[in-house]
C-alpha cells in the first residue's frame, strides 16, 4: 500500500481509519481495499464524525455496516499482516481528499478529507450509501469549511466572531489596547475565502466587526503601529461574474473613534517610472509613527508586445502616496 501512496501529511486519526479500513478488507477475505471498506475504517476511527453525521438517524451506522455485509461476498479471512492493495477507485478517492485538503488550503490530510473523497467518487458503493442516509458532497464540505477537525475538539468561538472562521492574523495596538485579528471563511468550494477584521480591548470579551463590507468584499491583510490607535488594511473585490479579483485600495481604521477613512484610493499610487498599472497586493508592516507603510506590490511594466507583472518589497509614504520599489521580489512565489 506505502508503494503507491505517501501518507506524510496524514494526521494519526487518518493514518488509523487506513489501517481500519486494511482490517475490514481482510475480515471480508477481499483481495483490495474498496471504498466501503475505507467507509467502515473512517466510521470505526472517527465517532464524532458518525455522531454529527447521523445525528437524525442513530442507527444509520448500523445499518450502512449491515448493507455492506450483505452486498460483500465472503471470501476466506487474510492476515491483518498482509499488505492489502488498494482499489483503482480507492486510490482515486485519497487523490481526491489531497485535493480537498488543498482546496481548503489545508496542510494536512484528515478524516474530513477522507470523508470529501469518499463523496466525490459519487458512483462508489460508499457514496451511495452516505448518500442513502442524508451525507451529501455539498453539506459536508460547508461544514468542514465551518470548522470540523479530526485532531481538534471544536473550540469555542469568542463572542462576536461569527461561525465558519478561521484566524489568519492577530496584531496588538498599544495606543489603543486594542486586539485585532484577520479571519477568512471560505463559502464554496471555487470562490476566493472572504476576510473580515474584528476588534476588541483587551480587557474584554466580545470582538466586534471592521466595517461592514459586501459579501464580495474582503478586508485583509492589516497593518498597526505603536504610537497611533489606527489599523489599515487591504480591500480587494471579487467580481461575481468575470471571477477577477481586484484590488480596491487601502483604508484605515481608527480604533478610539470606529471610524473607517480611505487611506489609498484605486490609481492613486505614484511609481517613478512608466508602468500600465500598480497595486498592492499584501501590507507587510507599518512605521511607528504611521506615515509609512512597507508592502508587496504588484507592477504591470510595458512591453512592446503587452505587458508583464512585477513584484516588489516598497514602501509607501502615506502622505503623498508615494512608492519607493526596494527590492524585487522574484525568488519566491509570494
Amino acid at each position: 500500500m506505502g508503494k503507491h501512496f505517501m501518507f506524510e501529511r496524514y494526521t494519526e486519526k487518518a493514518r488509523r481509519t487506513i489501517f481500519f479500513a486494511r482490517y475490514e478488507a481482510s475480515q471480508f477475505g477481499s483481495p483490495y481495499i474498496e471504498s466501503e471498506h475505507l467507509l467502515l475504517g473512517l466510521l470505526r476511527e472517527n465517532k464524532e464524525f458518525s455522531r454529527r453525521a447521523f445525528a437524525s438517524s442513530p442507527a444509520a451506522v448500523d445499518i450502512i455496516r449491515k448493507k455492506i455485509d450483505a452486498h460483500t461476498t465472503h471470501r476466506r479471512k487474510i492476515s491483518t499482516s498482509v499488505d492489502l492493495p488498494i482499489s483503482e477507485e480507492c486510490k482515486r478517492i485519497l487523490l481526491y481528499a489531497s485535493e480537498e485538503a488543498d482546496r481548503l488550503e489545508h496542510k494536512y490530510v484528515g478524516t474530513e478529507h477522507l470523508l470529501l473523497g469518499l463523496l466525490r467518487e459519487r458512483d462508489c458503493y460508499a457514496a451511495q450509501l452516505l448518500h442513502e442516509s442524508g451525507v451529501e458532497l455539498d453539506s459536508a464540505r460547508a461544514h468542514i469549511a465551518g470548522g470540523m477537525r479530526d485532531e481538534v475538539a471544536s473550540a469555542p468561538k469568542s463572542p462576536g466572531i461569527p461561525a465558519g472562521y478561521s484566524c489568519q492574523q492577530l496584531l496588538y495596538n498599544p495606543a489603543s489596547e486594542m486586539i485585532v485579528v484577520e479571519m477568512n471563511r471560505r463559502s464554496g468550494p471555487r470562490l476566493p475565502p472572504t476576510a473580515r477584521l474584528f476588534a476588541r480591548h483587551r480587557e474584554a470579551a466580545a470582538y466586534e466587526q471592521i466595517g461592514d463590507p459586501a459579501d464580495n468584499v474582503s478586508y485583509s491583510t492589516p497593518v498597526t503601529c505603536a504610537e497611533r490607535p489606527i489599523v489599515i488594511f487591504n480591500s480587494i473585490e471579487w467580481n461575481k461574474v468575470s471571477g477577477a479579483i481586484n484590488w480596491n485600495g487601502l483604508y484605515a481604521f481608527n480604533l478610539s473613534t470606529k471610524e473607517i477613512m480611505p487611506c489609498v484610493a484605486k490609481d492613486t499610487l505614484v511609481i517613478p517610472e512608466p508602468h500600465l498599472r500598480s497595486w498592492i497586493r499584501a501590507l507587510i508592516s507599518l512605521s511607528d509613527d504611521g506615515q509609512t507603510l512597507y508592502a508587496n506590490v504588484g507592477v504591470e511594466k510595458v512591453l512592446p508586445d503587452g505587458g508583464v507583472v512585477h513584484h516588489y518589497l516598497a514602501s509607501l509614504a502615506l502622505a503623498d502616496n508615494k512608492l519607493e520599489l526596494l527590492s524585487p521580489l522574484q525568488d519566491i512565489r509570494f
